[in-house]
């Protein structure tokens, strides 16, 4: 059992676990098998971050809510992979990404997940530099989210996205602006496909702006959503600082509407710190 542990938990950490195991790679004398043994414990698979992957410990949401602790604990897994390139001539590059976003009632005695975000996505990212020096790429995108829960508390939406990010300055801007995918009437028993949010555009609007501020070793990002017709929005400002190589110390303050699914018509004002991972 302790020997299984140990590899397990080399398993998860370790940057590529094929050097660990260097004299079980070798016992394979074939020159095919041998590179499908070191492919099976290989840790890289081609992922790279996508969101900032972290977990803030602590979070502390300044608004009560009923039926929920004030404090609480909040991470996000982010990952992509580049599935294909230059279909189309332009050097173009397509990705398939997953980010999860858990919120996590530890002080409760069962400490339950409050609420769990899924989002799938497919874009495809054309580099534009060639075009204008301050113009990086531009992306296209179908995007998913949806919190898995059943009836009553169900929320999710697909859209279609653009990207423009480009700089200015020591600047760096990341523009979005989506549809929405039109649904059926609102969800019920009786018709589990319909709409379980169909008022969300009226808090969550029709895109956002990112802005990213590095400098020295910091980044400050700030992101920002605003509906002109319902005055309703958000923002949400990032802060880390490395604090050991690929480990960097993460501050993150919400003010609006929409941090999770669940929540996307209800108005928090949260902050929380802890660790990321990526940035």
């Amino acid at each position: 059992m302790k020997k299984m542990i140990i590899f397990f938990t080399i398993f998860l950490f370790a940057n590529d676990i094929s050097k660990s195991f260097p004299d079980l790679i070798k016992d394979y004398k074939n020159s095919e098998t041998k590179k499908n043994v070191k492919q099976i414990f290989s840790r890289n698979f081609n992922l790279y971050p996508y969101q900032t992957n972290y977990v803030l410990p602590a979070t502390w949401d300044f608004n009560k809510k009923s039926g929920r602790r004030q404090l609480e604990t909040k991470f996000q897994i982010s990952i992509m992979k580049i599935f294909a390139d230059n279909i189309l001539g332009q050097d173009e590059l397509y990705f398939a990404s997953y980010t999860q976003t858990s919120w996590w009632q530890t002080i409760e005695p069962s400490t339950p997940f409050r609420e769990t975000n899924y989002q799938p996505e497919i874009f495809v990212l054309f580099p534009m530099e060639k075009y204008h020096k301050r113009f990086d790429a531009w992306v296209f995108a179908i995007n998913h989210q949806s919190n898995g829960k059943p009836v009553g508390t169900s929320r999710s939406w697909n859209r279609i996205y653009t990207r423009f990010l480009f700089h200015y300055e020591k600047l760096i801007f990341n523009l979005r602006v989506w549809y929405r995918i039109p649904e059926k009437s609102k969800k019920t028993i009786d018709d589990p496909n319909g709409d379980d949010n169909p008022n969300i555009q009226d808090y969550l609007g029709y895109g956002d702006l990112k802005i990213i501020y590095p400098f020295q070793d910091n980044v400050i990002t700030s992101l920002i959503r605003y509906n002109t017709h319902t005055r309703k929005g958000a923002i949400e400002i990032d802060y880390s600082k490395p604090i050991r190589k690929d480990i960097f110390l993460y501050l993150q303050y919400f003010d609006g509407y929409g941090e999770s699914l669940i929540d996307y018509d209800k108005y928090s004002k949260k902050i929380g710190i802890g660790i990321a991972y990526s940035r």
